[in-house]
């Protein structure tokens, strides 16, 4: 019988009870139950499988737990780590196992971020990262932190709060304008809802401004909302009037609360079809609150144009750049306490400080610049936003060896600190943004004091269908492992993701999810491989941290991180997707090796008849009859592919 054009490429992984036989080219795969026959199987779980109910998926079902495939006598150090959405990996036991058995290492993708841990007022809870830190060190995982220092997920408010002008000695209390903004040119708002799932969009013109449109009732008025205005610097006790220029499509009413996310004063504003200035009063029950709006009761469109508050003040005076400087070393020193405190020694490892680099200006070496706000870059020290640039108040140098000397100071003896960022593998400008890094990073280090362990390469990235883009990218990854290997630093592939492009355009949209055909799927698998490969081959041993997967699944089609695109390891259903089989063999070096392979040349014989793994009879009197899959003949299990 010929039965080389069927096994070709056959994987199978080693276990306790069973022996495998490869055969190619008239050579049969065989797989011995040592056990019997009779022996329970343990059940798969569905992270463990591929697609069901297709046959090109079912190689996948046979390959280990991604980890395994991990050759620590070449690469002791490496470790294999996932973006963890915290919740998910306490409340599911599925997400959980799935983390658990595949990857040595989990970051939170937010949990552990500043405004995930202190609120407004600059009250702490690291209740989560506590639970979540202990779970997943008991089940053997390191866990990476992220991140110390960066300039967006910050408590905006607390910040800005401490650092707010101080009263004018002897003033005495006015009644005045506290805060305003016209939507007609600052045409933005602070976090929102989803809109997809709510049915509502926010838009912009310079002569009505604000536009809400709302197609559809919600269950809740609070479906649709979103903070229209911040850092209002109210205090606690006082009465504020607000004044708001709106009108609708047909008359309602909108909801609001002047407040934080802890609470606040409410109030219905009424609104028609005619433009009026609508006056509310609240009464602050926090300091410096922001303007939550809600209208998921509504429908139609709801015009605002301008918002502005009213109130007793005093006269004040800004602080001094010295004042500011030390008010916010003294709150870095709490946050960065607060979280190593919480951790108790376990995390071993950091992002110190996140996207740092502009990936533009000159810092007058040649350099990109630190990134800044916009008004810092003016001449003035507004903010603004949602975001806090630290570096606007402590310096370009201060910012980063500030943080390094309080997470030395209350972090593990042997922590690890890594600067973290985007496009180091830039092929648009020959890699300047990681050039530039490395360069900022001497610059730290520079006062003898400052010492940064590792830089981290998130490699959001995508493949392409278009060959000459593909290259440019390929050899610019190259060119940036080998930077980071010359750097000295540790090496860590932080934030690793893909999606799909197709045609000629270099900044196309990336393809869903759902349109990927299987040849783009396999091409993807080969980029990770390739990968994979690549920073084996280039970065030393004693230089390796590891790589990290970002997302697990393929992303839903309602995130804020890469909509609909195929991102994930496993489809959004936890199967495995060929990007499995990538990642193996970029571990592996190839195909997976670790089982024992003997040559057996008998003939098998099919005359007891062929059973499926349920031990049902099948009609098929020859092997040569079987499609691709897992059977039972003469009492050995044999893979037919």
């Amino acid at each position: 019988m010929n039965y080389a054009r069927r096994l070709r490429n056959i994987f199978v992984p080693l276990r306790a009870e069973r022996l495998t036989y490869y055969l190619f080219m008239k050579k049969l795969c065989l797989l011995w139950l040592a056990a019997g026959l009779l022996a329970p199987a343990q059940a798969q779980e569905k992270f463990e499988l591929g697609k069901p109910n297709n046959g090109a998926y079912r190689y996948l079902d046979d390959y280990k737990a991604l980890k395994e495939y991990i050759d620590y006598t070449k690469y002791p150090n490496f470790k294999l780590g996932v973006g963890t959405t915290v919740n998910n990996y306490l409340n599911n036991s599925l997400v959980r196992n799935m983390t658990n058995k595949n990857f040595t290492e989990t970051v939170a993708g937010n949990a552990m971020k500043m405004a995930s841990c202190v609120d407004g007022n600059g009250n702490m809870n690291f209740t989560t990262v506590r639970n979540y830190v202990n779970t997943a060190t008991s089940a053997g995982l390191n866990v990476y932190g992220h991140t110390l220092a960066w300039h967006s997920q910050q408590a905006n408010g607390w910040l800005r709060k401490l650092i707010a002008d101080k009263p004018e000695p002897g003033a005495e209390e006015v009644y005045a304008q506290i805060a305003a903004k016209d939507f007609r040119t600052a045409q933005n708002v602070g976090w929102k809802s989803d809109v997809s799932q709510y049915g509502y969009s926010l838009t912009f013109d310079q002569t009505n401004g604000l536009k809400v449109h709302c197609t559809k009732k919600n269950t809740n008025s609070w479906d649709v909302q979103f903070v229209a205005m911040d850092n209002i610097p109210t205090v606690v006790g006082k009465t504020y009037k607000m004044t708001m220029t709106v009108r609708g499509s047909v008359a309602g009413q909108l909801h609001s609360k002047l407040g934080d996310w802890g609470g606040g004063a409410t109030a219905n504003i009424p609104f028609t079809t005619e433009w009026k200035d609508v006056v509310i009063s609240y009464k602050a029950t926090v300091a410096n609150s922001f303007l939550l709006l809600q209208c998921g009761d509504f429908v139609g469109d709801i015009y605002i144009r301008n918002i502005k508050f009213e109130g007793n003040t005093v006269k004040t005076v800004p602080l001094t750049q010295q004042e500011r400087h030390d008010t916010l070393v003294w709150a870095m020193d709490k946050w960065i306490k607060g979280m190593m405190q919480a951790c108790n020694g376990k995390v071993k490892a950091w992002d110190l400080v996140n996207e740092a680099i502009s990936g533009g200006g000159n810092d007058g070496q040649g350099n990109y610049e630190l990134q800044h706000s916009d008004g810092y870059k003016s001449g003035t020290w507004d903010v603004g936003g949602d975001v806090f640039y630290w570096q606007d108040y402590l310096g370009d140098l201060d910012y980063v060896r500030q943080a390094c000397r309080l997470a030395r100071k209350y972090g593990p003896e042997d922590v690890a600190l890594f600067i973290n960022d985007y496009n180091l593998e830039s092929d648009w400008d020959d890699n300047k943004k990681l050039k530039s890094l490395i360069n900022w990073i001497k610059k730290w280090e520079a006062d003898g004091v400052t010492k940064i362990d590792g830089i981290g390469t998130q490699m959001h990235i995508s493949c392409f269908e278009n060959a000459t883009h593909q290259n440019s990218i390929k050899s610019h990854i190259t060119k940036m492992f080998q930077l980071m290997a010359n750097s000295g630093k540790l090496v860590r592939v932080s934030e690793l993701d893909m999606g799909y492009v197709r045609g000629s355009n270099r900044w196309g949209s990336s393809v869903k999810t759902s349109e990927v055909t299987e040849t783009e799927h396999k091409k993807m698998a080969d980029l990770y491989q390739w990968i994979i490969k690549e920073y084996f081959r280039i970065i030393p041993a004693a230089q390796q941290w590891g790589i990290c997967q970002w997302c697990p699944t393929d992303s839903p089609n309602n995130s804020g991180w890469r909509g609909g695109e195929p991102v994930g390891i496993w489809d959004s259903n936890y199967y495995r997707k060929h990007v499995y089989a990538g990642f193996v063999r970029g571990l592996n070096g190839g195909e997976p090796s670790a089982v024992e392979s003997v040559e057996a040349n008998q003939v098998i014989d099919t005359s007891n008849g062929i059973h499926n793994l349920q031990g049902l009879r099948l009609a098929a009197t020859s092997l040569d009859q079987l499609s691709a899959g897992l059977y039972i003949v003469d009492g050995k299990k044999v893979v037919i592919r």
